[in-house]
């Protein structure tokens, strides 16, 4: 707590604007306001402290300017669901755009165009549910590709890059059929890190630089889509199940280039949050090997079948297993809302821009909603468990809530457990240690560090 001369400073400089919000529990602000109990420690953690100390809602100060933590389902759904359209994303939009493009649902606003892109967006069409269950295998091939190369090379690996490889090669495989070259990889990479270094940044963003070479980058980056959908147009693949093929069939009325950056977007929307989610799952398994054993149980017999959509959802275990996953460590544990207008909320009158965090990771660990929260149980999720908390509730949403909700949450469940069986039934994931890995945050997601892992043929 900041000592009494700095609350003192505090309240001489803004105590006017604590008026109107004395009804809302939070820590006492210094000269930083509470800025502070963020330094070295992830915003989650502290989210999730202040759910636990002040209940449903928190008044925090950054600097001088109040901003709202929220813990409180109920709160959480007005903001995400029921009054969604009165909230923005806040700065999102301006620290994403040299990276992605005008073409994303992620940053549009509902002032602007968000209802015409969620209108539009090809996760969402009447053929979708269609073309994802026509994904199942070849996503499968392209997993066992990527595993038994991992098996055949013999080496202990850093885990969460190299299922972050794997992930953007599926990923490409479902968007247009084929594994791009490394080139193509690391041009992705490179504009991640400009928007990294623009979500992160505590200076102004005029004054962030991009990394070098980040323009020409970006430039390959999305020709490299452009040119295989003009490719496409010219020698269309009958029966071809990728999106951009089904797109073509389907969509004939939008252009090349508002195809060809559907595809290219979607590896920004879930190459890292998928990733990380899968590093939580086998870092867990780890730990409890009679889950692994169950797993590769019935991940050995998924691989003995067809791989088929419905084969697939009757695979309870790996369903589980990754739900699981999702709970304990989900990619994605604070989501961040700003009003577009003076409104009230929580009882309080918010400025237009105020920023609220919403943190999941409390939640996710309630004692008073799960039994044994901190444990890795895969058994909840059985016998009517998905049920009881859908993806998406109020205490379960590792992919956000209301209609804001990952457009890609469909697409992103069947990656996962595709993943998590074909990895399950090629190879013992080995990972060196199964104390708690150390988290860093790259692209607003939660990045594992250094966790060292031997894949094993089985």
């Amino acid at each position: 707590m900041p000592n009494v001369l700095s609350r003192g400073i505090f309240n001489l400089f803004f105590g006017a604007r604590r008026k109107g919000l004395e009804s809302l529990p939070g820590p006492q602000p210094g000269i930083i306001g509470t800025a502070g109990d963020f330094l070295g420690s992830m915003p989650w953690n502290v989210c999730a402290r202040y759910g636990r100390e002040y209940g449903g809602v928190t008044l925090i100060w950054l600097g001088g300017t109040p901003a709202l933590v929220l813990n409180d389902p109920e709160l959480i759904a007005q903001v995400l669901d029921s009054r969604q359209t009165e909230f923005e994303k806040g700065s999102l939009r301006q620290e994403l755009t040299p990276t992605t493009t005008e073409h994303s649902i992620f940053i549009a606003e509902h002032r602007g165009d968000w209802a015409l892109k969620r209108q539009q967006d090809p996760f969402v069409q009447g053929w979708s549910p269609d073309w994802l269950a026509a994904q199942v295998a070849p996503m499968q091939a392209a997993v066992a590709r990527a595993v038994d190369a991992l098996i055949a090379k013999g080496e202990k690996v850093d885990l969460a890059p190299v299922l972050r490889r794997l992930t953007f090669d599926v990923f490409a495989v479902a968007g247009m059929g084929e594994t791009p070259p490394d080139s193509v990889y690391e041009d992705f990479m490179l504009l991640a890190k400009g928007a990294d270094a623009r979500i992160q940044a505590k200076i102004p963003l005029r004054f962030v630089s991009l990394p070098k070479g980040f323009e020409q980058a970006q430039e390959r980056f999305y020709r490299f889509f452009e040119e295989r959908l003009t490719a496409l147009r010219k020698s269309p693949k009958p029966g071809a199940v990728d999106l951009m093929s089904w797109m073509l069939r389907e969509m004939p009325g939008f252009d090349d280039a508002w195809l060809a950056r559907h595809v290219a977007l979607m590896f920004y929307g879930g190459v890292f949050s998928s990733s990380t989610s899968l590093v939580g799952a086998f870092h867990q398994l780890q730990k409890h090997p009679e889950a692994e054993a169950r797993l590769a149980a019935e991940a050995a017999d998924f691989a003995g079948g067809p791989p088929t959509l419905e084969r697939l959802n009757a695979a309870r275990w790996v369903e589980a297993v990754t739900l699981e996953a999702l709970r304990l460590l989900p990619a994605v544990r604070v989501f961040t809302r700003s009003p577009a207008a003076e409104m009230k909320l929580a009882g309080a009158t918010l400025p237009a821009g105020t920023t609220i965090m919403i943190s999941n990771q409390h939640l996710h660990r309630d004692p008073k909603h799960w039994t044994h929260p901190d444990s890795f149980e895969p058994t909840r999720w059985l016998d009517g468990g998905t049920a009881r908390d859908p993806i998406g509730s109020g205490h379960f949403f590792p992919f956000g809530r209301g209609p804001r909700m990952c457009v890609a949450t469909d697409f992103a469940m069947v990656f996962l457990r595709t993943a998590v069986a074909t990895i399950a039934a090629r190879a013992r994931v080995q990972v060196q240690s199964t104390e708690p890995f150390e988290e860093g945050f790259f692209f607003g997601v939660v990045l594992p560090k250094d966790v060292q892992t031997r894949f094993v043929a089985r």
